[in-house]
């Protein structure tokens, strides 16, 4: 059985973190590329150390059926042998600690859990901060495994909710540099984030076949770039907010390349862009455009 710290023989307070994400409301629905998997800053506030706690209190069925089904977090599988050296650490924002305790401060494996919020963290501490491997389960049941330092994510990262999984490697809670993303529809993207957020250059792969590579910006298909299809057909020049907009060329399926302005128009209801093309930069009169049309298997974009 763990011990409860009381406030005669430990510090009376020490400071609480908790991990949280933001997930941006255009990734919920799933229907653009636009995405933001930004690990925000923990929250800071202060644990009373001294009441009678036995238990870290009864989890959300969303994150317990996560630990069921990921099992033990083996950066903390010793704690499930060896409960002799453990302590109950009751926090002000409602969250109860349980795990290493010296001196009030915490200091190696431990678990977290927020009961307003439904978070769960396993981590471990060192001089009352999260330094090293980590699990974080939402209450939604979201779950991200990675490596804290001194409170914030920071080197390689896995964040994982019902819509995507996401590799890569967090900067101070920041996902930068090269990462993957798979979403359950089907699309994948491999490429650069800054800030969290698609951004750079990089490769989407289409359920449909379709495949894009080239310039990102702000998780849209923006500047120069080549969209290719399965039937061998494909579009290289310059795109604008996830459209063909500018100078480029075609190549259709008879191999007969055409080179001018292109902009096209994605009807959603029967799932076809229309590409339209002209030799003169000035002319949007669609009647008057050579027209392509490629039907898309799945989501636009």
């Amino acid at each position: 059985m763990g011990c409860v710290c009381n406030s005669n023989t430990s510090k009376t307070s020490i400071q609480s973190t908790q991990l949280s994400i933001n997930i941006a409301e255009q990734y919920k629905n799933n229907k653009n590329i636009k995405t933001q998997d930004s690990l925000e800053d923990f929250s800071q506030s202060l644990c009373n150390i001294g009441q009678e706690i036995t238990s870290l209190g009864q989890l959300r069925p969303e994150v317990q059926e996560q630990i069921n089904e990921l099992g033990t977090f083996k950066a903390i599988e010793q704690m499930d042998t060896d409960t002799s050296n453990y302590s109950y650490l009751l926090c002000s924002d409602g969250s109860i600690f349980y795990g290493s305790v010296i001196n009030g401060i915490r200091n190696g494996v431990g678990k977290q859990h927020w009961l307003t919020e439904g978070n769960y963290l396993e981590s471990f501490w060192q001089n009352d901060k999260a330094n090293g491997p980590a699990r974080m389960i939402y209450s939604n049941g979201d779950v991200f495994e990675g490596h804290l330092i001194d409170n914030k994510a920071n080197g390689f990262g896995v964040f994982k909710n019902k819509k995507k999984e996401v590799r890569g490697y967090w900067n101070d809670n920041r996902l930068s540099g090269n990462g993957i993303e798979i979403r359950k529809n089907g699309i994948k993207y491999e490429g650069q984030f800054k800030a969290g957020i698609i951004d750079g250059r990089g490769q989407f792969t289409f359920p449909d076949g379709r495949k894009y590579c080239g310039q990102v910006q702000q998780g849209l298909l923006h500047g120069q770039g080549l969209m290719t299809w399965p039937d061998f057909s494909y579009f290289k020049g310059e795109f604008r907010n996830n459209h063909f907009k500018g100078y480029g060329c075609y190549t259709d399926i008879d191999s007969q390349t055409y080179f001018g302005y292109f902009f096209s128009v994605y009807h959603q209801d029967i799932k076809q862009m229309e590409i339209f093309y002209s030799k003169d930069h000035n002319i949007q009169e669609c009647n008057k455009l050579k027209k392509f049309k490629k039907l898309y298997g799945g989501d636009h974009q």
